[in-house]
């Protein structure tokens, strides 16, 4: 395979990953309405948690049980929760302290969709890679993390921009809260049915 064609299959394979909504991109519509940046900042976050799992997966692969998932799931869930009441709350860009670069590195530890998307889809094409070097694996980073910088950039700015309009804030807090709460619900829900099967 080709150098260019397969960073093009590594481009478009992440960007379909980054652009289904997740906690993520609702942390990054939430922070949005204050600083339009603010996606640059949670995929910095989101980057220091994969890259070194990205790292890690290229040399010597990396095993999770699905006990481990689980408490993510778990743990994850009820963050997500709390994220959803404090944004109807209306304070997730003012008073709250977790913001930015934290969001991300939080948000991607505490979502073990994210683990199982790298053990499976991600490894798979990472490990193709392994014909062009490590030249390869830094392209893949370079990459990859340009589709989380990219949308995540976009979504922040746009939401930012349509926060200016009479009404929409409010409306997109509850969409964002929203996403929060079902993942939240979702991941918790199949934690306590891992545990109690």
């Amino acid at each position: 395979m080709d150098l260019p064609l397969y960073l093009a299959m590594v481009f478009t394979i992440s960007l379909s990953g980054v652009l289904s909504p997740g906690p993520l991109f609702a942390a990054t519509l939430s922070e949005g309405l204050k600083n339009p940046f603010s996606g640059f900042r949670i995929s910095a976050g989101h980057a220091v948690v994969e890259v070194p799992l990205i790292i890690s997966l290229y040399f010597a692969g990396f095993f999770v049980t699905e006990d481990a998932k689980s408490a993510i799931a778990l743990i994850g869930g009820i963050f997500l929760l709390y994220l959803a009441y404090e944004e109807i709350r209306g304070k997730s860009n003012g008073e709250r302290k977790i913001r930015g670069t934290m969001t991300g590195i939080i948000l991607t530890i505490l979502n073990p969709y994210f683990l199982m998307w790298w053990l499976t889809v991600g490894f798979s094409l990472l490990s193709l890679s392994y014909e062009f070097g490590l030249i390869g694996l830094l392209l893949f980073i370079l990459v990859h993390e340009s589709a989380d910088f990219g949308w995540l950039g976009f979504v922040s700015f746009t939401s930012h921009r349509l926060s200016k309009y009479a009404g929409l804030k409010r409306k997109l807090e509850i969409f964002s809260a929203s996403i929060f709460a079902i993942f939240g619900v979702y991941f918790i829900t199949n934690s306590v049915l891992y545990f109690i099967s």
